[in-house]
């Protein structure tokens, strides 16, 4: 997986990351993890506003992923892929997910 399909599932994991957490998470520089967000935005695979000090990001999950070989996959199916624990199968139901993920399942 790119660096990039790292950083989206980091920020749809928890959309207020910091940039610091991102990179100790995927591997990159503060400077990397910055330039893919900004690269990210630039796509239109998520949205970035201030929340006070922080940022706060919303992943577009609806959108196709670019590749041509890919685009009948979307931004949100990558996610639920790559959150997916070993050996369990993935939730095609994105809020079933995220409901599961905070009741601790």
């Amino acid at each position: 997986m790119t660096n990039h399909a790292h950083v989206l599932e980091a920020i749809g994991r928890d959309p207020t990351v910091r940039l610091r957490d991102i990179a100790a998470e995927v591997g990159i520089t503060e400077r990397t993890a910055a330039q893919i967000v900004n690269d990210l935005e630039q796509a239109g695979y998520l949205t970035k506003t201030r929340d006070g000090r922080r940022n706060r990001y919303e992943v577009h999950n609806e959108l196709p992923l670019r590749h041509p070989r890919h685009s009948h996959h979307t931004v949100g199916a990558l996610i639920r892929f790559l959150e997916a624990p070993p050996g369990q199968p993935i939730n095609r139901d994105a809020n079933a997910s995220r409901a599961n993920r905070r009741a601790g399942q």
